[in-house]
């Protein structure tokens, strides 16, 4: 029986073969879909545009985007939030878009070898061609492709099974704050998102029912992929060899497979190829890129090395240290820097948001179709999760792929508890004991790895004579004993700070040598106040004093030296005595989160042990 039916979208109420009962079916006509879809990519745009021309604008050229910032910002005025941002009154300078431009009008040949795969600058060079060769067709190209990007997520939806879930996320990822913020900018990874999220359409609805059609499909797709980003091949790889390894022989679509390849070799083959010729190394704009991250991590002087190599290196020179940095890369670091975004409409819908995405991406490993899915986002999302913790390597966009999957399980799992209500409210106790289990089991694998595994990265430097850092964080719980506060983030900047005149920390230190700690301390930022004073001691055994003062540009940097004999092979105490303790709402720098009559003496970013 229908019980709701507008303009074309179909609830209904069925009668279940299955004894739970009754189940809810949802879904949309073509008509509404798209007019629906329409309004979220035209919403989307809108923002997008407004944030453009406020950041970058105004423009006198091209001619059809000067004419179209009055429309845009009187639209904008009446229909968007009124989100104030930063004016660039030279943008692209400094980073990846001005490159782009400059590679793009460089361009000559498609293929031609080159540090950077050639589909952005390709777009990008289009882009220009239609825009009287204005530095703004970076950015339009990104927007454009951060609307295909919906697009897609959308399509990913309905071949989930779930177009409303689809049309729902598309809609949550338009609208973010983030994503307007980072579309602008003349980055790739909106195209890099575009790609990854159709190749997961275009190979899930392949391994659902394999066509020639389909294979073909799924082979422009992925060489758009490889064109735009080479670890592209990362998630195309898994996907291939689910189709191809299938347990029953006769249900393996090897040919379709192999179309599939054929498409994607002749079309991204001829870029591969000229890197051999002209460089010795098919992967060259890739593995030219280990210099710049090796740079980064301190190496003055980095040796050549192949992408595959410098992770292999990683995992051997650290093994425990790599496997936190890529577990908490796939799990954590691309999960949890989302969600702000949408905070910016409604407070605590982020929130709201991540909590349902848990659940859905969970819910999604009983589901045929989302493990599929689960298996391309974790093998696309490898790559970064192995550079994450390198300076930039953890910017918003670098994972904007992975938000679309995200946001597309957390309505997945809205939609599919709205269609099997019934169902759910009738499931034997059995089986939601089991579903409870193994979210506890999770959590507590989570928790376990979260809170141990900083100490053992943490000895195990030590162990080898490298530096260990111990920062404020999320994971410190092993570190800060007793006198501490909550944690206090100021920008960029995440500490704690002593609320006792006593505080205390526990330092591990897996042998008696000498050692040097590096702290980064920061005073109560106060008028006409003598210097605070802080004396340090390792087991109660003096190790040094410190005045510290207050500087608005950086926290200040202090070091002490530890003798041997002050240190014991296992748990150390480091011991903060302060001179003074004052009311934090007396500086001059607010804390929102403190209360201003909490008492002080200052506060704590990280802590640096340096074997000597």
């Amino acid at each position: 029986m229908v019980i709701f039916d507008a303009g074309g979208l179909i609830v209904s109420r069925e009668r279940s073969p299955v004894r739970c009962g009754g189940v809810r079916h949802i879904r949309l006509s073509s008509v509404v879909a798209i007019v629906l879809l329409a309004a979220v990519l035209s919403y989307a745009g809108l923002l997008r545009l407004d944030a453009l021309f406020k950041s970058y604008g105004p423009y006198d050229r091209p001619q059809w985007l000067a004419g179209l910032q009055p429309a845009v910002r009187a639209t904008a005025a009446s229909l968007t939030p009124d989100w104030q941002w930063r004016r660039v009154t030279v943008p692209y300078v400094g980073g990846d878009p001005v490159n782009y431009l400059k590679f793009a009008r460089e361009m000559r040949n498609f293929y031609a070898a080159h540090v950077r795969e050639p589909g952005f600058p390709g777009a990008t060079r289009v882009a220009l061609m239609l825009n009287g060769d204005a530095d703004v067709a970076v950015s339009l190209t990104s927007i454009a492709f951060a609307l295909l990007t919906l697009v897609a997520t959308f399509a990913l939806g309905c071949a989930l099974g779930s177009p409303v879930a689809g049309l729902a996320a598309a809609m949550a990822l338009g609208i973010d704050r983030d994503a307007v913020y980072w579309a602008i900018g003349g980055w790739r990874d909106e195209m890099f998102a575009f790609f990854a999220v159709l190749s997961a359409w275009a190979w899930l609805r392949l391994a659902q029912n394999a066509t020639d059609a389909r294979a073909i499909v799924a082979g422009l797709v992925g060489a758009g992929a490889l064109l735009t980003r080479i670890t592209s091949i990362m998630f195309l790889a898994p996907a291939i060899i689910v189709l191809i390894a299938r347990r029953n022989p006769a249900h393996r679509p090897l040919r379709q497979v192999g179309i599939a390849l054929g498409v994607m070799a002749g079309l991204a083959g001829p870029f591969f190829i000229s890197c051999a010729i002209a460089t010795g190394d098919p992967f060259y704009a890739i593995n030219n890129h280990t210099d710049f991250y090796l740079k980064r991590e301190g190496v003055a002087e980095p040796v050549p090395t192949t992408a595959v190599q410098y992770t292999i290196d990683k995992i051997q020179a650290r093994p425990i240290a790599a496997a936190d940095t890529i577990v908490n890369g796939l799990f954590v670091y691309p999960f949890a820097n989302k969600w702000d975004g949408v905070d910016a409409w409604y407070p605590g819908l982020g929130w709201a948001l991540a909590a349902l995405a848990i659940a859905g991406l969970v819910g999604w490993t009983w589901h045929r179709d989302g493990r599929f899915l689960l298996l391309l986002l974790l093998f696309g999302l490898f790559p970064f999760s192995v550079t994450w913790t390198v300076r930039g390597g953890a910017e918003w966009r670098l994972t904007l792929f992975a938000y679309a999957f995200q946001l597309l399980a957390a309505c997945w799992v809205v939609e599919g508890l709205v269609r099997n209500a019934d169902a759910i409210r009738t499931l034997p106790p059995r089986s939601i004991g089991r579903g409870v289990l193994l979210v506890l089991a999770l959590g507590l694998v989570f928790m376990g790895w979260t809170h141990a595994v900083p100490y053992v990265v943490v000895r195990e430097a030590l162990k080898i004579g490298q530096p260990a850092i111990v920062p404020a964080g999320l994971r410190d719980w092993w570190f800060f004993d007793e006198g501490w506060s909550r944690l206090v983030v100021t920008g960029n900047v995440v500490s704690r700070f002593a609320t006792e005149p006593v505080a205390t920390a526990r330092l591990l230190l897996p042998e008696a040598r000498p050692y040097t700690i590096v702290m980064r301390l920061h005073p109560l930022a106060l008028a006409g106040e003598p210097q605070q004073k802080v004396d340090i001691t390792l087991n109660d055994r003096p190790i040094g004093s410190l005045e510290l003062t207050w500087n608005a540009e950086r926290i200040g940097e202090y070091r002490v030296d530890v003798p041997a004999a002050s240190v014991e092979p296992g748990l150390n105490q480091l011991t903060f005595r302060s001179g003074r303790m004052t009311p934090v709402g007396e500086g001059r720098e607010p804390f929102p989160t403190m209360k201003p009559d909490q008492p002080v003496a200052f506060r704590l970013w990280y802590v640096s042990i340096v074997p000597r």
